[in-house]
């Protein structure tokens, strides 16, 4: 793994990218490194403690190593607070800030709308990462949401819940006899990793910031990128049918699908939910998913890794407390119209939130 720009992670902990891949590459087991970084954080956790009140960011370390999507993502964290420790603690700070500042905040606000040995894995350059990523046109989504109805069988994925535009469909045609007993709703088409994560100019700060998170989240979560930049954002591999309350709740990670209960049955979840007191539409708590294969519908299944890496999000940004307090800042914003006279008021998250929603 090398990062080599002055964005990248190497940058922050004042390293090359030679060193970086020379202790990635190490003949270090990954769990001795992770036990180690743990208690790295536990040294440095009053100081982590202390540098952002607004959320834990001893806890994002900590569940950025026990929840990476990957082993090489667990790796890349326990490798980095290594590196940050040698430096003193105010490195380590500053590694737990890059990480909330570039990936969980910008993909929370964005989301709005077997073993493996250690091997060396090139992390691209900033600027190469810039020649990868594409921005995607949303006159694709139309043709998603068809294709995702088409594969639940218009029904949610989540809940259950029937397509109410479908069924005045049915009844316009005479078919009234097709419509399923049972609870319906207004439905969209959800995207698992963000569509908004690439949707952006091709140039400028905003493309390379663009880029800078999506560097950041090949090196966590060791999804490979050209699966999902430009059109492919919008392939039926990365959308979820359900309904529009479901929809905010998935892109607010209330609520993930975790492919761990059944890891032996193809395209099967169970639905959990990740913030306390949280339920679906339905009344429950939880759910199991099985999503029909290629051949049953036509259509591609979800991604089981684009799952994965949206249930580590859910588990990371609920634990240390992101989600919530990002959804507080909205919600102040939303009751009060204008900026509290107390200073309250973050407005550097609510500007995310607010930027992200202009883009919808």
């Amino acid at each position: 793994m090398s990062l080599e720009s002055d964005e990248s992670t190497g940058s922050i902990l004042s390293c090359t990218s030679d060193q970086f891949s020379e202790f990635y590459d190490a003949n270090y087991s990954t769990d001795i490194l992770s036990k180690d970084a743990a208690k790295i954080i536990n040294k440095n956790r009053q100081r982590l403690q202390a540098a952002d009140t607004r959320y834990r960011l001893d806890v994002l370390l900590s569940a950025m190593l026990e929840h990476a999507p990957h082993p090489l993502g667990k790796r890349y964290i326990a490798v980095a607070l290594h590196i940050a420790h040698d430096k003193g603690g105010d490195m380590v700070v500053a590694a737990a800030k890059a990480w909330m500042d570039n990936l969980f905040l910008p993909m929370l606000a964005l989301s709005k709308a077997t073993k493996t040995e250690p091997s060396s894995s090139q992390t691209p350059t900033i600027d190469s990462r810039v020649q990868e990523i594409e921005g995607a046109s949303r006159s694709e989504q139309s043709d998603l949401r068809a294709q995702v109805a088409t594969r639940e069988l218009y029904h949610c994925a989540i809940t259950g819940a029937f397509d109410i535009d479908h069924v005045t469909l049915l009844l316009n045609q005479g078919r009234e006899p097709q419509i399923p007993h049972g609870p319906q709703a207004t439905m969209e088409a959800a995207h698992i990793i963000p569509f908004s994560l690439n949707n952006f100019d091709e140039k400028g700060a905003k493309f390379r910031d663009a880029a800078r998170t999506w560097d950041i989240l090949q090196s966590w979560t060791q999804i490979d990128i050209k699966e999902v930049v430009g059109s492919k954002i919008n392939s039926p591999a990365n959308a979820l049918y359900m309904t529009t309350s479901e929809h905010r709740a998935f892109g607010h990670f209330r609520f993930y699908l975790d492919k761990d209960v059944y890891p032996d049955v193809p395209n099967k979840y169970r639905v959990c939910v990740a913030r306390t007191g949280y339920k679906l539409t339905n009344g429950q708590a939880s759910a199991d998913v099985e999503f029909q294969t290629l051949q049953q519908s036509g259509v591609e299944p979800p991604n089981p890794d684009f799952l994965r890496v949206h249930a580590a999000f859910a588990k990371v940004l609920n634990l240390c407390g992101a989600a919530g307090y990002f959804e507080n800042v909205e919600r102040d914003a939303e009751r009060n119209v204008t900026l509290r006279l107390d200073g309250g008021t973050d407005f550097g998250v609510l500007l995310m939130s607010r930027v992200v929603i202009m883009a919808h």
